[in-house]
């Protein structure tokens, strides 16, 4: 195609005076040979065939110029800007040299989190992957599927998919999803050459604009108001420091309206002193458009005919738009949501389990009006009424809703097809139509967009069916033991990939988790988003320990070890009372307290008279909330040596682990299931074989017997429980709600 005529095509498309239309164009690294492990990656030579193409066809002009023209109505025609993101030593090596040998500006955004010398964190999966074996790794949060990069394009599409997955993940859960990839790789990680201050500043020196693009390059709306801001303002503070000139202009990271940032992030950055932002929303800035949401395109084409025409329909592009938002006028106001979430879940407090307390501890620290509960007066275990509930209720912070049943009763296998059929008709599909009758209820008089279902088989078939109803989004929040246990047989299995695969997103609460979800139930990694189950710090807390308890329980003088948990196999409290009469052989001032009832207790009870340890044991059964924190606070070492059954059950996470932890108490947890992220190893707690008794008695030994390890493990499992509480679990439930409806919206 003749310069003459792309000339006048791009004259036509993007003319000049009131209205002119600025492209702005996005690059990246720029090496001097594409990484293939870096799908798409520009090379040096490319990206020189581009700016060849811009000199005789475009208008190229510094980025604060062209607003500032934009805006005043004198844009010359085809006028383009150039932006780079991020920041690379090849800015310095190639970008720079290529720009000042054609005389063409340009503006760098740069992440200054890595000045100090660290590298960008997709940089460092690259390098992670890169020097991984073929075989024999441990991939976090769900690619499990992914067995043998030794296959053609296989770790250049891990790559993509793990980059993809940890951008929405919060910074810490991001590093540390990095640091497991790094420690097993078998050779050398070659990371690139840092960007560092000297580099900044002489891009400056050389008469390049800088810009700002935040200090860690998080997604601003998965950070909560202050993190945002201080991601924004810090990074614009540090580099005029480095430059000793203003910084201008703001670069959204990954950048996208809606799912990436919102209005209250485009009030900051305006608060903030900058006079412009760009995003990655495709299309072309107009004298009309928000200069705080500059439209930015990366042409690819390797032939000029390519990069023409793809710079013409760019031309003719409508910016994505970014949806109002009530309450966003500036940033100073208080976090509001447009999340009106309806919690289905049978078990729910006051009843007693995991999940219950994850549900409960969730819906405490929502935004007010954000989240309601459905839920069950009657136990489906017992077709008893749950007691207390209407206290419950009324002192809950959030509304509850009640209807008798929302699943039908557990019964003894029916005696023949006639009571099956009797039962489905007579009492299953009654209660399930009075069940969808109430929730579609709820869903209509209090306007709910997301449904969230805590209990993956019984709960799932009435979330699709509000979906299908009304169009409200799904999440299913999966523990992980409903995936990894064999139950149900054949036709639930089925369910239960049918209803994974057929919701929104899912909520799982442990890495082990996600990987059940890729690898057993073949659910995509994408859909899959992590929320680690956080404890209530405001409840469990470090404390004295109850006098009255110490009498009770004859325990003055005594080292006192605590398990808290139903007494079920994986729990591995009957391993625990072998471990403890070890114990006792080397120290008789060990006392050991078993809080909780369940199934095996019977079991238990004979296994510690067999073992002649009645008077070191005590079986103390079910305790209130205000008791529970108490015996927390009471023990020296919180023990549950759990483990995994041969038909899949397992823990899925242990909240019970960071709540001693939050009472600042040492732990031992089982090596299996999702324990292994709720206790880090020689951190927070220890690790054991939930079925080796000799193990699990040294480990109660060894930290009864040292003071100092006893201290550093209460210690570092305090400040964990705090890092990882349940208003931090909160606000990523409602940032994955609004990506839900943001998609939606899209």
């Amino acid at each position: 195609m003749k310069s003459s005529l792309v000339q006048s095509v791009f004259s036509l498309l993007s003319p000049a005076g009131t209205g002119g239309r600025l492209s702005v164009l996005l690059f990246h690294k720029i090496p001097t040979v594409a990484d293939p492990l870096i799908a798409d990656e520009l090379d040096l030579a490319g990206f020189e065939q581009i700016l060849d193409f811009l000199v005789v066809n475009a208008n190229v002009m510094p980025l604060p110029a062209a607003t500032a023209a934009l805006q005043a109505g004198k844009l010359p025609s085809r006028a383009m800007a150039l932006t780079f993101d991020d920041g690379y030593a090849e800015w310095l090596d190639n970008v720079s040299p290529a720009l000042r040998k054609r005389n063409l500006p340009g503006t760098f955004f740069v992440t200054t989190g890595q000045l100090d010398g660290g590298a960008l964190w997709h940089e460092r999966i690259v390098a992670a992957v890169r020097a991984l074996p073929d075989s024999g790794f441990l991939l976090p949060y769900g690619f499990g599927k992914y067995t043998d990069l030794g296959q053609p394009g296989t770790r250049l599409r891990l790559i993509e998919e793990l980059q993809g997955r940890l951008k929405y993940a919060p910074l810490a859960d991001r590093v540390g999803a990095i640091e497991v990839l790094e420690a097993q790789a078998r050779s050398t990680i070659s990371l690139p050459r840092p960007f560092n201050t000297d580099t900044v500043r002489t891009l400056h020196n050389q008469g390049f604009d800088i810009g700002a693009h935040t200090v860690h390059h998080p997604i601003l709306n998965e950070c909560t108001r202050a993190q945002a801001r201080a991601e924004i303002g810090n990074c614009k503070e540090e580099l005029e420091a480095i430059i000793g000139a203003r910084v201008h202009s703001f670069a959204y990271p990954n950048g996208r309206p809606n799912e990436d940032y919102g209005p209250e992030h485009v009030a900051m950055v305006k608060s903030l002193g900058y006079t412009s932002a760009v995003t990655t929303s495709s299309g072309v800035a107009t004298r009309d458009s928000d200069m705080f949401q500059l439209p930015r395109f990366t042409p690819w084409g390797r032939s000029n005919n390519r990069i023409a025409f793809q710079l013409a329909r760019n031309m003719r592009t409508r910016a994505m738009p970014l949806a109002k938002k009530a309450g966003a006028a500036d940033d100073t106001s208080s976090d509001g949501t447009d999340v009106r979430c309806l919690l289905i879940a049978s078990t729910f407090p006051p009843l007693h389990g995991g999940s219950a307390v994850v549900y409960d501890n969730l819906c405490q620290f929502m935004p007010p009006g954000s989240i309601r509960v459905l839920t069950a007066k009657m136990n489906y275990l017992t077709n008893q009424p749950v007691p207390g509930w209407r206290a419950f209720d009324e002192a809950a912070g959030y509304p509850i809703d009640r209807t008798d049943l929302l699943r039908p009763l557990i019964a003894t296998p029916p005696a023949n097809i006639l009571v099956s059929v009797w039962r489905l008709l007579f009492q299953d599909f009654p209660l399930y139509a009075k069940a969808l009758l109430a929730a579609a209820r709820i869903v209509r008089r209090h306007d709910i967009n997301v449904v969230c279902v805590g209990e993956l088989v019984a709960g799932s078939w009435l979330g699709l069916a509000l979906r299908k109803l009304y169009n409200v989004k799904l999440l299913v929040y999966v523990h992980g033991e409903e995936i990894t246990t064999e139950t149900g047989g054949r036709f639930y299995g089925n369910k239960r990939r049918q209803y994974l695969h057929a919701a929104d997103k899912i909520v799982a609460v442990s890495a082990f988790t996600c990987d059940a979800l890729t690898r057993l139930m073949e659910v995509p990694p994408k859909s899959i988003v992590l929320i680690q189950n956080g404890v209530d710090t405001a409840r469990f807390t470090p404390g004295p320990r109850n006098p009255d308890m110490i009498a009770r329980h004859r325990l003055a003088g005594k080292k006192v070890v605590v398990t808290v948990g139903r007494m079920v196999a994986r729990k591995g409290i009957d391993k625990a009372v072998l471990a403890m009469a070890q114990v006792v052989r080397h120290r008789q001032d060990v006392h050991y307290l078993i809080i909780g009832d369940g199934e095996m207790r019977a079991e238990i009870e004979q296994i510690i008279a067999r073992a002649n340890m009645g008077e070191h044991i005590t079986l103390v059964g079910k305790v209130t909330d205000a008791e529970l924190v108490d015996y927390l606070r009471l023990c020296d070492l919180f023990l549950m040596p759990n483990r995994t059954m041969p038909d899949g059950d397992t823990e899925g996470f242990g909240l019970v682990f960071r709540e001693a932890n939050a009472c600042r108490k040492p732990v031992i947890g089982g090596r299996a299931g999702g324990a292994v992220e709720a206790v880090l190893e020689n951190q927070s707690g220890l690790l054991v074989d939930g079925n080796n008794i000799d193990e699990i008695a040294a480990a109660i030994e060894r930290v009864l017997g040292d003071d100092a390890l006893a201290e550093h493990l209460a210690a570092n499992g305090l400040q964990l429980a705090l890092d990882n509480n349940t208003a931090a679990v909160a606000r990523q439930f409602v940032k994955t709600c609004e990506r839900m409806l943001s998609e939606y919206a899209r």
